[in-house]
């Protein structure tokens, strides 16, 4: 949740620079919490583990670790599932908004940034009831303030579009943490997607699903409804190690602390990492397509944008317009991984029928196809609609529960091998799912 008043309308675009002293960060580690889309958090956390993060642990939309301050940052720069990481500058059992206000207007805010940076405050209920949740929202917001006030008699401004501070206040049932967030815009965004289609899928999630079906490069790798290209994208930023926060700005580089030499250091790290991949892995074999030609342009677009226009120019990443239910293999054994129209999107398609009359039309006949053509190869989708398995006449070996936004959805794993797939009967389907 987010809040407007008055200085927020009115806030200065320009910002201030920011006085850096590492002193009071330098060697220290720190309690964090990075979030993901629900049903990605054992992936997260062993990402990060991966990434140096200590003591940690998945819950319920993320993982909560121990992590120094450079570590912090390389996360930003590398998480490829995470959508923010925030560092923890206070935890204690908050039973009321007196309570709440007290905590927060303890933290050594000037620590952190200036009275001269625009702040925005957020809140996340962790679990609990919040009807005045407008009302505590504000508290937090004005404990910062009047932090700011008592010590130099001045308030920070408040931006709600374009901060440069963000903080998080989350209430549970018997504690509440409040965070300094550290990425800014939400990690997904990898600063590359200028143009979305339509219902586009995040980066971090389209990342997860790669992930849980086990590509790797020496995998071929189709998307027959490939959208704007960002499954496909993400695979060969995967394939060819660059790092997934490599073209954005982070929130972290607005905070006292934040020494740009070592950062940078870690950039450039990533831009040779980056290079060297894109010169040495050249046996990939990723293929998108699309029925609508405006998508399959804006796939190629994007891959440009990503860095990538490597991979288009000598066909290791090839995207083309096509009906779904033509598609032929890239090879004899591969992966299909893909986020397949439902509901609106099927209108988007082309296909001006009736929704349910769409779904046999479309997903009988590339059923049809995948068993026929496609033996030897697995078959991933992601889907709000339990349901489409039937339409397509597969039952699946293994399906993820995850989370597309606020769709409750299932990635579902279909091993393709010539009829022995049959289509589950409805009772046995429901109970599946109960």
């Amino acid at each position: 949740m987010s809040y407007d008043t008055e200085s927020s309308r009115n806030t200065p675009k320009k910002t201030l620079s920011v006085k850096r002293s590492d002193q009071h960060i330098r060697d220290q580690e720190f309690a964090a919490f990075a979030s993901c889309p629900r049903g990605l958090e054992a992936l997260l956390l062993a990402e990060l583990e991966g990434l140096d993060a200590k003591s940690g642990k998945a819950v319920g939309g993320g993982v909560e670790f121990r992590a120094d301050w450079l570590t912090l940052q390389k996360m930003n720069l590398w998480s490829a599932l995470a959508g923010r990481i925030y560092l923890r500058v206070a935890h204690e059992a908050c039973n009321d908004d007196e309570q709440l206000y007290r905590l927060v207007k303890k933290v050594q805010w000037q620590q952190w940034f200036s009275d001269k940076q625009l702040l925005r405050v957020d809140l996340n209920n962790l679990g609990v009831e919040l009807p005045n949740a407008r009302f505590l929202q504000l508290r937090v917001k004005d404990a910062v303030c009047d932090y700011f006030l008592d010590i130099n008699g001045r308030r920070p401004s408040i931006s709600i579009d374009e901060p440069d501070v963000r903080i998080l206040a989350a209430l549970g049932p018997t504690h509440t943490s409040v965070y300094l967030d550290l990425s800014g815009e939400n990690l997904f965004k990898r600063g590359w997607r200028q143009e979305k289609g339509n219902a586009p899928l995040k980066e971090n999630l389209a990342a997860g699903m790669v992930n849980i079906a086990q590509w790797n490069a020496d995998i071929a790798l189709m998307d027959p409804f490939c959208g704007s290209g960002t499954l496909l994208i993400e695979a060969a930023c995967k394939a060819v190690d660059k790092a997934p926060g490599l073209g954005r700005r982070f929130g972290f580089e607005k905070l006292k602390g934040y020494d740009p030499t070592a950062f940078r250091a870690l950039q450039e790290e990533a831009r040779t990492r980056f290079q060297t991949g894109l010169q040495n892995v050249m046996q990939l074999n990723l293929y998108g397509s699309d029925i609508t030609r405006l998508l399959v342009e804006l796939a190629e677009h994007n891959a440009k944008l990503a860095g990538l226009e490597a991979l288009l120019e000598d066909g290791r990443l090839r995207f083309e317009q096509r009906d779904a239910r033509t598609v032929e293999p890239t090879a004899e054994t591969g992966l299909i991984i893909t986020n397949p129209p439902y509901g609106e999107r099927l209108q988007a398609k082309g296909l001006n029928s009736e929704e349910n009359e769409a779904y046999r039309a479309l997903f009988g006949e590339f059923g049809t196809l995948l068993k026929q053509k496609f033996t030897g190869w697995k078959f991933n989708c992601l889907t709000a609609d339990l349901d489409l398995r039937h339409a397509l006449g597969l039952s699946p070996k293994r399906k993820t529960p995850l989370f597309n936004g606020g769709l409750d959805c299932r990635f579902f794993e279909f091993p393709l091998a010539r009829g022995s797939y049959r289509p589950r009967s409805e009772n046995t389907g429901d109970a599946a799912e109960a």
